[in-house]
């Protein structure tokens, strides 16, 4: 009897340490429209395919790529336009590769008072714009500026932090902000009513560019790719169970950080699910990435910032980690 207890523990022993343990960076907060993490790890889903994770929050996308390319993460969520810069500008150094999409649309728009008669991009010509230097909405604004017949240099940008965009706006000391769909909660917040908002999407100039996805490192992809494989499949999964069960994903995000609000949370993944659960993706599924849509956004990046030299979709992309196009559809 003692021998086989001895046996089992040795046996369980040797499972703990057969687990392969991940360091993942978020690219920003823990909210919700990355709690399909939490889900995941709460349900176990990364545990059954032998990984340990570990989730930290980011401070943005090109921080989450400097993490990874540091060697100080595995893999991380980030913007697929910073990691064109990142490649466009570290040619023979480049560390890292996305694997798996999560917005299909980058869920990108400026914002604006009702009153201030805005109601389309074309309107901000002349006008100025709240954000910081590093911001997609900033760095790629003479893109969306030439789609809408503007010229992007009549812009004033007002540099602020991107937790005050809005309340320069409020205040007078812009007269819009860049941000993600969820911007409309920063001007809640402050005692702006969503009516009194207007949303004016690059996708309504005839722009489209992917958002963020997974990046992962290309010494994991290397030396592990049975983990990588697995992730990709854990969090596939996870990913298909929070948009088909958003009230459990959100719960799991509350169980795991208790100052975040149920509520609130609910209301920015649903702010952000048009941007990932596209008509698109219920024909092709999560995470895919065309070559001809991406080539595309090669040229928006290299049109809005410099580059050094301009980066292959097939280096920037790698797809040989989706699982079947049929596990990505969306549940119904």
């Amino acid at each position: 009897m003692r021998t086989a207890i001895i046996v089992l523990l040795l046996v369980l022993s040797h499972a703990v340490e057969a687990q392969t343990r991940i360091k993942m960076t978020l690219d920003w907060r823990f909210e919700g429209q990355t709690s399909f993490m939490w889900l995941g790890l709460a349900r176990g889903y990364f545990q059954q395919e032998g990984l340990e994770v570990q989730v930290d929050a980011g401070t943005g996308s090109t921080a989450a790529i400097q993490r990874i390319h540091t060697g100080a993460y595995d893999m991380g969520l980030g913007d697929m336009s910073a990691l064109i810069e990142y490649y466009g500008n570290n040619a023979g150094q480049t560390r890292l590769q996305m694997v798996y999409l999560q917005y299909d649309e980058a869920p990108l728009a400026y914002y604006a008072l009702k009153k201030s008669g805005a109601r389309t991009i074309a309107d901000l010509a002349g006008k100025s714009i709240s954000g910081q230097p590093f911001e997609v909405t900033r760095k790629m604004f003479p893109v969306f500026a030439k789609a809408a017949n503007i010229d992007p240099a009549s812009v004033k940008w007002v540099t602020v932090d991107s937790q005050l965009r809005s309340n320069a706006v409020i205040t007078g000391a812009a007269f819009a902000c860049g941000g993600f769909f969820t911007v409309p909660l920063e001007f809640e917040a402050r005692g702006v009513k969503r009516e009194d908002i207007v949303e004016l999407k690059v996708s309504d100039v005839g722009v489209r560019v992917y958002g963020n996805g997974l990046m992962v490192s290309n010494k994991l992809i290397a030396e592990n790719p049975k983990a990588v494989q697995g992730f990709v499949r854990a969090m596939n999964r996870s990913f298909r169970e929070m948009l088909a069960n958003p009230d459990a994903s959100i719960k799991a995000l509350n169980a795991r950080d208790p100052l975040t609000q149920y509520k609130q949370e609910m209301e920015r993944l649903s702010l952000l699910r048009p941007a990932i659960e596209t008509a698109r993706t219920r024909t092709t599924g999560f995470g895919y990435v065309d070559k001809a849509t991406l080539e595309k956004q090669i040229e928006y990046v290299a049109s809005s910032v410099s580059l050094k030299s301009r980066p292959k979709a097939e280096e920037l992309f790698n797809s040989s980690f989706l699982p079947p196009q049929q596990e990505r559809l969306p549940l119904k």
